[in-house]
């Protein structure tokens, strides 16, 4: 009977210690997973704020021989709230390199060297440059060198000018279509020069007469838009438009929010229209927008007399180093 009790009373022992054994190690466990559950959170968080953007709005731009007109067009964009400039230098042999250090040391441009890959640029056949070199340029900025730093991205020429036209900032008017993944814009043309070349100490926006658009090429145009690269699938041509994710349309933006002013005849030699238009002085904002592009396309000129982008002028050339008296 002893020997009984003696055996069981020592298994019952045993039995206890290995439930002890098993509660601590449950215990263990429990602040293992507790702890190693709180990581995880803190590295979600940390995710999260990973996957914050460090620019809210920026530009990509394809380029060639702009040293004139680089700063300026950098400086206005700056002004108006563009926080990083992506440009693709296409084989400049002029001094842009030059006007760009200072903005490469600040950390406000990306410059990427981006050759052309077509042995031969033909204006009236453009498919073999806008194939290998332009639609690759602006595939790569959307999908790899701005995707993760950038909220939105704009595909602009430097001959172009993003105008926020009632608010200080193009922020405040993308602020309205955050729920969407672009927004397409309106170009309106500026003959930029009457007299084949522009003042040296003038700002390219101070000229002031809106021109008919150049002759329309399906191969040459680009829906003109400011979009997400995070919801960016692809660049379709002819012509230029964005796609996006689960087939997601951006709308179009009104002229009294945002535009685009685009700039032609800005060089020497390089005029698109040739011959001196006649010129009407009437005030464009009494013309609905389809009476004012009927006459312009019949070939007349309209005095911009609504100057939206003008406002920003007398800051700019403080930027520039061109306000030279109080009034200027």
């Amino acid at each position: 009977m002893m020997n009984y009790l003696a055996r069981n009373g020592f298994r019952f022992l045993e039995e206890r210690m290995l439930w002890k054994m098993i509660l601590r190690w449950k215990l263990i466990c429990f602040v293992f997973l507790s702890v190693v559950s709180s990581l995880f959170l803190q590295a979600d968080e940390f995710d999260e704020l990973q996957l914050e953007k460090k620019y809210s709005v920026s530009i990509c731009a394809l380029f060639k021989n702009e040293e004139r007109y680089l700063k300026e067009w950098i400086e206005y964009h700056k002004l108006i709230g563009v926080e990083h400039f992506y440009l693709y230098d296409n084989g400049s042999r002029d001094r842009s390199f030059e006007v760009l250090v200072p903005y490469i040391k600040e950390g406000s441009v990306t410059l990427i060297d981006w050759p052309d890959f077509c042995p031969m640029k033909d204006p009236e056949k453009p498919a073999c440059w806008v194939l290998s070199t332009q639609l690759t340029a602006y595939e790569n900025a959307a999908k790899y060198v701005a995707l993760g730093d950038t909220q939105w991205l704009a595909f602009i020429d430097v001959d172009e000018y993003l105008v926020p036209v009632n608010t200080k900032t193009l922020t405040e008017v993308l602020e309205r279509y955050d729920e969407h993944p672009g927004l397409q814009l309106t170009s309106d043309y500026f003959d930029a020069s009457h007299i084949d070349v522009l003042p040296r100490r003038e700002l390219l926006i101070a000229t002031t007469e809106l021109t008919g658009a150049p002759e329309k090429n399906i191969q040459r145009s680009v829906e003109k838009m400011i979009f997400k690269p995070e919801l960016h699938t692809s660049v379709s041509w002819p012509p230029f438009k964005c796609n996006f994710k689960d087939n997601k349309v951006a709308p179009k933006a009104s002229k009294a929010e945002v535009r685009i002013n685009k700039y032609v005849n800005r060089y020497k030699g390089s005029l698109q229209f040739h011959k001196l238009k006649d010129r009407l002085h009437v005030d464009n904002r009494l013309l609905t927008e389809k009476e004012a592009g009927d006459l312009l396309e019949i070939g007349y000129e309209i005095e911009d007399q609504e100057r939206a982008i003008i406002r920003f002028a007398p800051e700019l050339k403080r930027r520039m180093g061109l306000q030279i008296s109080r009034n200027g």
